[in-house]
């Protein structure tokens, strides 16, 4: 594995509570995501991919191009890239679609654990994904000279209720969160965290929302644009909300990375 130096484009979510905001709770359920929210249909989410890890869900990702999968730093760290096998074209997480190993992992330099400001990470696949099939797709990198969106959509394999201690869901779900101020935001900040690069989002209601862990899934908006990557989270409650890194802030990180696996297909 490498770790490059240039400056980064990041997207993420996490749930932190302003009162716990520099522990990290060791102690919470890593299963439940989505709460409420709806079934990704067939297709219906392309571009969504599964990392797994000895047959396990290791986190959630999206497809940049047909052989770079963009997720978060804090799945992959420490993680042999031999470990890892990515899955696409299916909303299931266990079944169905393609597989493909991992040829290397590449995470931002500036990425320090239990931080969402630099919680960005990228896999080169041995084999590219099939771009002709419909059930394959890629994610846009949001613009960051845009008008920041009013909200998002989060997508990931979690529990459907807050309510259970059932599996994760079989099929993938999908929810509406309300970006938050960033003044609002700042309150469940540590403060190493770089506010700029950084977004908090979800439903204070708790009837749809993410909670606790999978990270590396998207909030997107526009139907395939990706604004944020899940960081890290924590239990549903009324005092926590949703954080992202800020995607669109580091976009040069991840096209120069981009180009430089383009290059290493060619000269193979």
């Amino acid at each position: 594995m490498r770790v490059t130096n240039y400056s980064c484009f990041i997207l993420l979510i996490s749930v932190v509570s302003p009162s716990s905001a520099a522990k990290q709770n060791n102690g919470r359920n890593k299963t439940s995501l989505v709460i409420g929210g709806r079934k990704v249909p067939r297709g219906g989410a392309p571009w969504q991919v599964s990392i797994i890890q000895n047959f396990h869900l290791k986190c959630g990702g999206t497809l940049l191009t047909n052989d770079v999968v963009l997720t978060a730093a804090s799945c992959i760290k420490d993680v042999e890239p031999a470990e890892l096998l990515v899955r696409a074209g299916t909303t299931a997480f266990k079944t169905g679609g393609k597989l493909r190993k991992v040829r290397e992992t590449v995470y931002h330099p500036k990425f320090v654990e239990n931080r969402h400001s630099y919680n960005i990470a990228l896999l080169h696949l041995k084999r590219a994904f099939n771009s002709t099939n419909k059930l394959f797709g890629e994610v846009e990198l949001f613009d960051a000279t845009a008008q920041p969106p009013s909200s998002v959509y989060i997508y990931g394999w979690g529990l459907s209720s807050n309510k259970t201690d059932t599996l994760m869901t079989k099929n993938l779900r999908f929810t509406k969160a309300k970006v938050y101020s960033e003044k609002k935001c700042a309150e469940y900040l540590l403060e190493e965290d770089d506010s700029d690069l950084i977004f908090c989002a979800g439903d204070r209601t708790k009837i749809s929302d993410i909670c606790t862990d999978d990270m590396g899934s998207p909030a997107i908006i526009n139907g395939n644009i990706q604004y944020g990557i899940v960081s890290d989270g924590g239990a549903c409650s009324a005092t926590r909300t949703t954080i992202f890194t800020n995607v669109g802030k580091h976009a040069s990180w991840v096209e120069r990375l981009i180009a430089e696996f383009s290059d290493e297909n060619v000269n193979e």
